[in-house]
């Protein structure tokens, strides 16, 4: 039998040795000191990433109410980086991405149970659905909840995680540090105006450190690392110099210097109402009220009207005042009816009301009254469920009061403003009654509730003045929400103060109060008389086209309201049905889960392979590592050869040698076969070193990814799967042992 010459690849024999080969001992020096740099370059930065991480955590966790959502922030931004830290010392890859996976979940958890409790985790998906919802409707500083400690702990855990892995994993140190600024930044916004500084100067301060962790490393660029003491003494003496910066920044931000006026101010512009058709509202009562009137139950207003829409007004024009203890809001008003109202499933931060609030008596959280939109409002935080408020307005005038009055402030002139009438206008105008601004506007709210039929749903649309032409003139139906718009621009028109108003009319009637749902919520007119306030004026339409919304639980149905002369509409004929069995529907249920635990328990039985394989391959390169060169080149050849059994190529008995005729003629398999036999049983066993062993886990990491590329999708799965490996892996004792006999033997020669 011919004997194969090894590749001339492979090192001779009588090459000539370097430093680190001639004396393995002083190699495997170096190389520990080079383990412990490395160790020391990763820790530094690290560090210097965590530390802005950990500033925008104090930033984002302002948003909340408290000091425990700012725990909670920087708590998962320091876990973050610690976990890419670690994840970045493991070397096997399926580890270190579940590692990351399930890490940042779990990092997201822990605030969720400490502000929800153990039951928090078997909520997580409703809890963070009405956290998503809340988030539009709240104004920071919100009170925290489960759902939006998990998202605070997931964001930042992300932002840690980000800044560290690119700072260790990327080699970009610098540019790990200016990733959470950029988080920092964007969360800034929402903080209240009076911690903007302090949190500027929790940035400031910790960037600094940074910045003085990152200085230190010499290492990255090839020169020996600073001494520990003389960075402390460095970092001791710029003390000093970064409480100078601090109070200086301080002094500035007293002045418009770091904070100027923004050129465009958004609390002086008006905003368009964010809404939500009625049929993906979840039906449940908001609130209930006790009271001896029927509504409305007033929540705000639109009273800017830019030529297209009616939108919100500026925040800018809010008169916010603190409900006192006496409870008096308004004191030109007289007291004449009252309500009691008790949360259940309303949220956000605004509370329903009685038009032209006088009082509010409540207890708990601290409210706030807007003079300016009537409106009742949390100074911080969301509306606890079956929170409790009494609510006293003044008493709404009688007819023959309102005719007597014929003018208007002029400070209220704002709120006749409107562009030229059109011509359809101007006509219905000119035929309503000269004898006061009461009966005028009268006139008009009941032309277009007798005139125009209601059709569609009462979602808030562009009202143009050339759509009330189109309306008045030919269509002759609209929209409630339109027909509400119409008659406050008809009285704008006429030259009365007018607006449209929002929240809920009626309820349901339960026992001696009425519960309120979201099917109950309107618009209305809303006219201002002096010495009365703004005063709501609810009409119903004479005339309503029928909708073709299957949904009972979504009609709203108004005593006086007649059909459209229009007969071309469905008609609903109601009818006695015997009740739907949900035996079927619970069956299906069952089957369904059934099937769902069956495949989930066929998944971890077909992949559970995979975890076990990539454990058992890192507990033995680890062990390898440790145990030297040789070692290291016994674990990548029995890789190899696993990944072979696993592919149905088993030979266990075969030397590397005796392998290479069972493939076709490859270079690198060849050299890899010669390579092991060489280091272990030939000339090169007294003397491998760290270079071989490197070579030799490159040969096999290179061998098995193109032999697994040149098999079919299928194989590779069924390979990844296999517990061939497992249960008959490649003998690594034996080939030990026979290194160990080999080398006794050539020392015995």
């Amino acid at each position: 039998m011919a004997v194969m010459e090894p590749p001339e690849k492979v090192t001779a024999p009588d090459a000539p040795q370097t430093g680190a080969e001639a004396t393995p001992a002083v190699a495997e020096t170096e190389q520990g000191a080079d383990v412990l740099a490395l160790d020391e370059n990763l820790l530094r930065h690290t560090i210097a990433a965590i530390c802005p991480a950990i500033a925008a955590g104090a930033i984002a966790g302002g948003i909340f109410t408290g000091i425990s959502p700012r725990g909670y922030a920087i708590l998962a931004a320091l876990l973050g980086g610690l976990l890419a830290y670690a994840a970045q010392r493991v070397r096997n890859a399926i580890f270190s991405n579940l590692s990351v996976v399930l890490g940042l979940f779990f990092i997201g958890i822990v605030p969720a149970i400490a502000v929800g409790g153990v039951d928090a985790p078997g909520q997580l998906g409703s809890l963070i659905t009405h956290a998503y919802a809340q988030a539009h409707l709240l104004r920071p500083p919100i009170s925290i909840t489960a759902g939006f400690a998990a998202l605070l702990g997931w964001i930042m855990a992300a932002v840690g995680f980000s800044a560290v892995w690119v700072a260790i994993a990327l080699r970009r140190p610098a540019i790990g540090m200016l990733l959470p600024l950029t988080v920092a930044a964007v969360a800034a916004i929402s903080v209240p105006k009076y911690e903007q500084v302090a949190d500027g100067l929790v940035v400031v301060v910790l960037f600094g450190i940074g910045l003085g962790v990152l200085s230190g490393d010499r290492q990255s660029t090839g020169e020996a690392g600073l001494p520990l003491a003389y960075e402390v003494r460095r970092a001791l003496k710029a003390l000093p110099v970064l409480a100078g910066v601090v109070i200086a920044i301080f002094l500035l931000a007293q002045t418009n210097l770091l904070f100027p006026h923004p050129v465009v101010d958004p609390t002086l512009e008006a905003q368009r109402p964010k809404t939500a058709p009625l049929s993906s509202v979840q039906d449940k009562v908001l609130f209930d009220v006790n009271s001896s009137v029927t509504g409305p139950w007033v929540l705000g207003t639109l009273d800017t009207y830019d030529g297209k829409d009616w939108l919100l007004p500026p925040f800018s024009q809010s008169q916010l005042v603190d409900v006192p203890h006496s409870g008096v809001v308004d004191q030109s008003l007289r007291a004449g009816v009252s309500a009691k109202f008790t949360i259940q499933g309303l949220g956000g931060g605004v509370l329903p009301g009685l038009p032209n609030t006088v009082g509010i008596l409540a207890s708990g959280p601290k409210l706030a009254y807007d003079a300016h939109s009537g409106n009742i409002r949390l100074v911080e935080g969301e509306i606890p469920s079956s929170y409790t408020y009494q609510v006293a307005a003044a008493e709404v005038p009688d007819v023959p009061t309102l005719q007597q009055i014929k003018s208007f402030p002029s400070s209220y002139s704002k709120y006749t403003q409107m562009p030229a009438m059109p011509p359809a206008v101007k006509s219905v105008i000119d035929g309503a009654p000269k004898s006061s601004p009461w009966d005028r506007f009268d006139y008009l709210r009941l032309y277009v509730l007798h005139n125009v039929t209601a059709s569609g749903l009462g979602t808030p649309v562009s009202v143009t003045p050339s759509r009330v032409e189109e309306v008045l003139g030919r269509t002759k139906e609209a929209s409630p929400y339109e027909i509400v718009a119409m008659q406050v621009m008809l009285a704008r028109w006429a030259g009365v103060p007018a607006r449209i108003g929002y929240g809920f009319d009626g309820g349901t009637k339960v026992g001696d109060h009425l519960e309120v749902h979201p099917r109950d919520g309107t618009a209305f007119p809303e006219v201002f008389y002096p010495g009365h306030g703004w005063l709501p004026v609810i009409g119903t339409p004479a005339k309503a086209k029928a909708s073709e919304n299957s949904d009972p639980r979504l009609q709203r149905f108004q005593i006086g309201v007649q059909p459209s002369n229009d007969i071309s509409v469905p008609i609903f004929v109601p009818a006695i049905v015997p009740p739907v069995s949900e035996v079927v529907d619970q069956v299906r249920t069952g089957v369904l889960i059934v099937a769902l635990v069956v495949l989930l328990l066929a998944l971890i039985y077909f992949t559970f392979p995979v975890l076990v394989k990539a454990a058992v391959r890192a507990r033995q390169r680890a062990a390898a590592r440790a145990a030297g060169p040789r070692a290291r080149i016994v674990q990548a050849y029995s890789e190899w050869r696993d990944t072979l059994t696993d592919l149905g190529y088993r030979h266990l008995s075969d030397t590397p040698i005796m392998l290479l005729r069972h493939f076709p003629d490859d270079d690198e398999h060849a050299e890899f076969a010669w390579l092991v036999t060489r280091s272990l049983w030939g000339d090169l066993q007294e003397g491998v070193a760290d270079d071989t062993a490197q070579d030799a886990e490159e040969l096999s990491r290179t061998l098995r990814r193109r032999l697994m590329q040149a098999q079919p999708i299928t194989v590779r799965v069924v390979a990844a799967v296999s517990r061939l490996s497992l249960r008959h892996p490649y003998n690594r004792a034996e080939l030990e042992e026979v290194a160990a006999q080999g080398r006794s033997q050539r020392v015995a020669a």
